[in-house]
């Protein structure tokens, strides 16, 4: 049997171990995808804050309907008037007659009902319930946008670490390769065919891969620290992750068939304007700046009508109460003719700020269409390097095969070995790293049109 066959199947044997005592040894809690990003909105102080928000908003669409009906109040009280005059002398007819001191008490007892309402005041009390509600949709809509950077902050992550693993695995192959020529080049020194030197090289070889798996396991570490600070959970935490819900195993046709579906800005950019909740909490924004322009315009157009009325009840005793009765009622009408240029400058700045958000809006469609042509030129440059890796490999594992059997009858190097071997493990891992940028750019276009899914 070949020494290059033998690498290949000590390969195969470690890789088998080393899966069943990871399996054994590593029995932690796996997070899937799924769970990640609903642990990160369960913990996401900022969403909590937005659900706080949308629940107190409740309250003033609440009030804002309250005010188009007729309020009224109850009162009841009671007074006691003690009236004290000092005695003297009066005269009636010519005759002096002294008073005495006198104290005397006045009990009223009173109970009333008065109502109020605003009958007309240019339906700018109806337009107040309408902002109110345009407030709770723009909570809602924020409450959407920050769900979105949260999946899209989780999705990075994850992939990160499903790509840093794959690049673990394959440090290990490495090393375990390495291993196994160091084993062989002893033998071969043992039996006088090899010399000492290219012992202590591979032994260098073998520590410096030794060295790349523990860097590589390193990289993995901090990745899932980062992972669970966007899940805002401890970062002590130990756990697995699995890539159940990511197809990685696509074949070159299934790929490109993918990106097709990226190719049209134009269409990209319809999609994101129609789902993107920043689009739509711009749109709502100017929403609410032409109800407040209404309410101003309405305030300082149309006077205000409004009724009133007042049912009172009093008496010097509880049981005598309804000795008096008083009805009062009416209607009032009022029009501020001058108010300091206030209603007039309301009005002005409803209007400015209107201009200013749809500004915006054009602003922020100009950034969809930059950042999406940046993420589509991202996926078309991951996918050219994934085939250019993907063919070199093939001429690399040719070129270690070749320098390992001319090394073995003496007519190479063990240097050409080794750069041979380097360059191969160099291609595989970059052929990861370029498959998974390629899941990393459609799942950020899909972010950037506004469908992301978990």
């Amino acid at each position: 049997m070949s020494l290059h066959k033998i690498l290949i199947k000590s390969v195969v044997l470690s890789s088998f171990f080393l899966a069943v005592f990871c399996s054994q040894v590593n029995a932690q809690e796996v997070i899937d995808y799924k769970k990640a990003v609903n642990t990160a909105f369960q913990h996401s102080s900022l969403v909590t804050t937005i659900n706080n928000d949308i629940e107190r908003q409740k309250y003033n669409i609440k009030m804002a309907k309250g005010n188009l009906l007729p309020d009224l109040t109850f009162n009841a009280g009671y007074s006691r008037n003690l009236t004290n005059s000092k005695g003297g002398f009066i005269v009636q007819n010519g005759i002096s007659i002294a008073v005495p001191d006198q104290s005397t008490g006045r009990n009223n007892y009173s109970a009333s009902l008065s109502s109020n309402y605003i009958i007309f005041n240019g339906f700018a009390n109806n337009r107040q319930v309408d902002l109110e509600q345009e407030n709770q949709q723009l909570n809602l809509y924020n409450l959407e946008r920050q769900r979105s950077n949260l999946i899209i902050s989780v999705t990075r992550n994850y992939i990160d670490i499903l790509k840093k693993e794959k690049i673990v695995v394959a440090n290990r192959e490495n090393l375990t390769i390495s291993q196994a020529q160091l084993a062989s080049i002893k033998e071969y020194f043992n039996v006088g065919r090899k010399t000492i030197g290219d012992v202590y090289k591979q032994d260098v070889l073998v520590s410096q891969n030794d060295l790349k798996v523990e860097q590589s396991i390193n990289d993995v570490k901090k990745t899932k620290v980062d992972l669970l600070l966007t899940m805002n959970v401890n970062p002590d935490k130990e756990y697995d992750v699995t890539e159940s819900d990511f197809n990685i195993n696509l074949s070159d046709a299934e790929i490109l068939q993918s990106i097709a579906a990226y190719q049209n800005v134009d269409v990209l950019v319809a999609k994101a304007k129609q789902n993107r909740f920043e689009y739509k909490n711009a749109m709502e924004s100017i929403s609410i700046n032409e109800i407040n322009y209404d309410i101003s315009e309405k305030a300082f157009t149309f006077p205000t009508i409004s009724a009133f009325g007042n049912y009172s009840l009093s008496g010097d005793a509880i049981g005598n109460i309804d000795n008096n009765k008083v009805l009062n009622f009416g209607i009032n009408l009022s029009y501020s003719i001058f108010k300091n240029f206030t209603l007039d400058s309301r009005r002005q700045q409803a209007d400015i700020n209107i201009k200013q958000k749809r500004q915006d809006l054009l602003l922020l469609e100009n950034q969809f269409r930059s950042d999406i042509k940046k993420g589509k030129y991202d996926l078309e440059t991951a996918y050219k390097q994934y085939a250019i890796i993907d063919k070199s490999l093939i001429s690399a594992q040719q070129d270690v095969t070749l320098s390992q059997e001319k090394y073995n009858i003496g007519l190479g190097t063990l240097l050409d070995v080794q750069t041979a071997t380097n360059n191969y493990n160099n291609l595989v891992i970059n052929r990861i790293t370029a498959l998974y940028d390629i899941l990393q750019a459609k799942k950020q276009l899909d972010y950037l049109t506004g469908e992301i899914k978990y």
